[in-house]
């Protein structure tokens, strides 16, 4: 977000406003009616309050738009009532520089076309009071082209503003990758820490023993050998009642396959506990064949199991979690 101090545009802003309204005061002798003057300075310096203050950060509002709008035509309608024809003072249209300051505000404060249609309105107005030819001697160019730079302007900055907030966007994203990186990263060194302690001292007996191991031995070794490859590979799958359902399951003869895709990485601890307790009661009811256990990323469910066996066509067990 693009911030600048309030009080310092406001200042600067009305301050540039003001100007035109002391002209006003200044030319008072080209007017037969000096309260349609002092009305039209009086409407003029509230709508500039208004364009000023109105609204938190740079747009301002539809409604505030539509009043500044307003504000802008009837200082100039106004004025006209009041105005001696044929007047020679220079000042005396001191609303045609008033107007492109506050329509000037206004287009860049984010309601151009407001703007434009104001400054369509005051031009037909100014036109009616001086003609084709006097539209030139009362400096009404630069209007437009205030109310364009004014345009270009907000343009650009709303352009910056969302820039910004991609840029901001990207890098809380980047941030957020980076932590979960390093989450990551600890949480898998962790996880292998603990299957080296494991392991250790399985490789210090088979060590010792020279590779010379019975088949009981040799058996557990390999069921010692499943469990930390479900540790590794089941990642979030795994706490002490799945471990010891799937200890159980390749007792009795089946092949055991956990992977952990990464689809309970954004579900809540007791999700994740209530769902692996489905898993362990589907461990439990296999016999023979092969289960595989899998938690994928991106779908619906958070847990399959699957269980079959050789020479059947569809499988014995098919749960989506």
């Amino acid at each position: 977000m693009l911030n600048a101090p309030r009080w310092l545009l406001a200042l600067v802003s009305i301050s540039f406003g003001a100007y035109h309204a002391l002209i006003g005061a200044l030319a008072w002798r080209s007017y037969d009616n000096l309260f349609f003057l002092a009305l039209a300075i009086a409407i003029y310096l509230a709508t500039l309050a208004v364009s000023v203050t109105a609204s938190p950060g740079l747009a301002i509002g539809r409604p505030y738009g539509v009043l500044v709008a307003t504000g802008a035509v009837s200082t100039v309608v106004i004025s006209s009532l009041g105005i001696h024809p044929g007047h020679v003072d220079p000042y005396s249209t001191w609303y045609i520089g008033a107007m492109a300051a506050l329509l000037g505000i206004l287009a860049a404060r984010g309601q151009s076309m407001l703007a434009w249609f104001s400054a369509g309105i005051v031009t037909w107005q100014v036109y009616l009071e001086v003609g084709l030819e006097g539209l030139g001697e009362v400096g009404l160019e630069g209007m437009p082209i205030l109310i364009g730079a004014a345009s270009a302007t907000a343009f650009a900055l709303k352009r910056a503003e969302s820039e910004v907030s991609e840029l901001q966007s990207s890098a809380l994203s980047a941030e957020a990758s980076i932590v979960s990186s390093k989450a990551s990263a600890v949480e898998r060194r962790n996880r292998l820490q603990k299957v080296l302690e494991r392991a250790l001292p399985a490789l210090s007996y088979i060590s010792a023993n020279l590779g010379q191991l019975s088949d009981a031995q040799k058996s557990k070794l390999l069921q010692l050998e499943a469990s930390l490859r479900d540790d590794i590979r089941g990642r979030s799958l795994i706490n002490d009642n799945v471990r010891e359902a799937a200890a159980a399951a390749r007792a009795r003869g089946v092949e055991v396959l956990i992977l952990d895709e990464g689809g309970l990485n954004e579900v809540s601890e007791a999700q994740v506990n209530h769902t692996l307790a489905k898993v362990v009661g589907a461990l439990n009811s296999v016999n023979s064949g092969k289960v595989v256990i899998r938690s994928p990323r991106g779908e619906k469910w958070l847990v399959t199991v699957i269980a079959t066996r050789p020479g059947t066509e569809s499988p014995d067990l098919w749960l989506k979690l």
